[in-house]
């Protein structure tokens, strides 16, 4: 018997193949309309998703909008009968009431076995027949949630360690199953080989490689959560992580006579089938009131400020940027404002519709305004400045930014205060000088700093803001934070004037 494994990941509702600016090869239409037709080449199929679905689009925020009795994003899944689900980290980004609205229809799809409290019944794993062959599944999402998420959103719930809850079912796992696979909304901390040399703090946020070194029961992990792309084995296990946004799909074949498994990571770009039609019929009223939503003008800028390149963007800086930094000042009342650019950003035409709001800021993300000192400042802004660093007389992001993830997020600028860092010094030794109203900062003076929920909590990233007292929240999305002033504002005057300047 041949059966045919499919794993996606980290979709972030990406269902057509655009970001909504333009077409592109990617999304789970293309990716269900291939699984359809390839299907039917086995004599069976395990469908496995691994998380970060219902959150991180255009398509998401709008359903986020609405009341709807039934998630269409779900329901496109199961109408090529997913038979696994996993929770990832960003599921948890609208609250628990939409989160159960989400997946109360698959709940008894859903395998968890080291969150407790939901608002659904989940088992911790799954076992699959295949003749006399049986396949265990056991479902782990990342238990670092609670460093990131607002406490209103995860209320009441508990995130246990993945690897001391494999270990709880471990014996159960291999006495009733041919084959273990771990399905995990988390990735791979270490190197992706038999070395395991460590590529990030080890946090506890990604555990693949620690669950490799503690346990030789497990056949396959399918992960997530890392943005990564990759299928390869590790101590002979097969571990993958598919691209998000539906840009790739793991695909592996179990032969159950010969043992023999093949895999492959399917890029998306090299598929060319047409989206079915049926699948298509799922979304169509969705897409169409999403559309005319998105289109809505919302208030103009006196010129454009298009971002033709982000890196520049983030060097030297850009009238975006300004613009981000005027919105979190003005709807804070902080001192200063600290914030990264996403890769998705594009800046704006003169014209603002909710769609360019929604591209340039995907994510649900609040804000914290937290009293910091002028020492904390700058410690903070020495570490933004180590996302930079000169490679043959050329300023280039540290490859500690890129490697093993892509971590550009990590990069943030500072308004509200002129600053200057040279390159040419050492880490944590190059911020020259911090003025606000052409006065120094002081080091001892206590301020106050506006960043989103994410960078406030997440202080393994960012140390300088451990202990920091909240003294704010703004409990909005920070895209319903850029409507709001746009809005509130209509024509706005482009601030061309850059605060920082690096040197090299």
């Amino acid at each position: 018997m041949k059966i045919v494994i499919y794993q996606t990941s980290d979709l972030h509702g990406y269902i057509y193949p655009t970001n909504y600016v333009k077409d592109q090869p990617l999304g789970f239409l293309k990716i269900a309309s291939y699984i359809l037709k390839d299907e039917k080449k086995f004599d069976a199929s395990l469908k496995v998703d691994c998380g970060d679905l219902v959150q991180g689009s255009a398509l998401t925020h709008y359903l986020s909008k609405q009341n709807i009795n039934e998630n269409p994003i779900i329901k496109g899944l199961e109408a090529i009968n997913y038979d696994v689900y996993v929770l990832g980290n960003h599921e948890f980004n609208y609250g628990l009431d939409y989160l159960k609205n989400a997946y109360s229809l698959v709940s008894d799809k859903i395998i968890n076995a080291n969150i407790k409290g939901l608002p659904f019944d989940t088992k911790p794993y799954k076992i699959f027949e295949f003749g006399n062959f049986k396949i265990g599944c056991i479902g782990f999402t990342t238990s670092y949630i609670p460093n990131w998420e607002q406490e209103v959103n995860i209320r009441n719930l508990e995130f246990l360690d993945p690897v001391k809850q494999y270990k709880k079912y471990e014996e159960e796992l291999k006495d009733k199953c041919d084959f273990i696979i771990v399905c995990y909304h988390g990735g791979f901390e270490k190197s992706l080989d038999e070395d395991m040399t460590p590529t990030e703090a080890l946090t506890k946020e990604n555990q693949g490689s620690e669950l490799l070194e503690n346990f030789n029961s497990i056949n396959m992990i399918l992960s997530g959560h890392q943005h990564r792309a990759f299928i390869t084995k590790i101590k002979n296990v097969i571990c993958s992580q598919p691209m998000n946004n539906g840009q790739s799909f793991s695909k592996i074949i179990i032969d159950t006579d010969n043992k023999d498994i093949t895999y492959e990571l399917v890029d998306v770009s090299s598929l060319d089938n047409e989206i079915d039609n049926k699948l298509e019929n799922i979304f169509k009223d969705t897409q169409k009131d999403l559309e005319v939503y998105l289109d809505q003008v919302i208030g103009e800028f006196d010129k454009d400020m298009k971002v033709d390149d982000i890196f520049l963007a983030r060097l030297k800086g850009h009238p975006f940027i300004n613009f981000l930094h005027q919105v979190q000042l003005d709807v804070s009342g902080a001192d200063f404002s600290a914030l990264s650019v996403f890769d998705s950003a594009i800046g704006f035409s003169k014209k603002i519709s909710i769609r360019d709001v929604l591209i340039n800021y995907p994510y649900p993300n609040t804000l914290k305004v937290l009293s910091i000192t002028g020492k904390q400042l700058k410690k903070a802004i020495e570490k933004s400045a180590t996302y930079f660093v000169i490679e043959d007389k050329k300023v280039v992001v540290n490859k500690e930014f890129l490697v093993p993830k892509v971590q550009h997020y990590n990069y943030d600028t500072y308004g509200g205060l002129d600053y200057k860092i040279d390159l040419s010094r050492n880490f944590y030794d190059r911020v020259v000088y911090m003025k606000k109203n052409n006065k120094d900062i002081s080091m001892d003076e206590d301020y106050t700093i506006v960043l989103n929920n994410y960078r406030a909590s997440n202080t393994s990233i960012y140390p300088a803001y451990e202990g920091c007292k909240v003294v704010k929240e703004i409990n909005l999305d920070m895209s319903e934070v850029i409507i709001d002033y746009i809005q509130k504002n209509k024509k706005i005057v482009v601030n061309e004037k850059n605060n920082y300047f690096i040197k090299s």
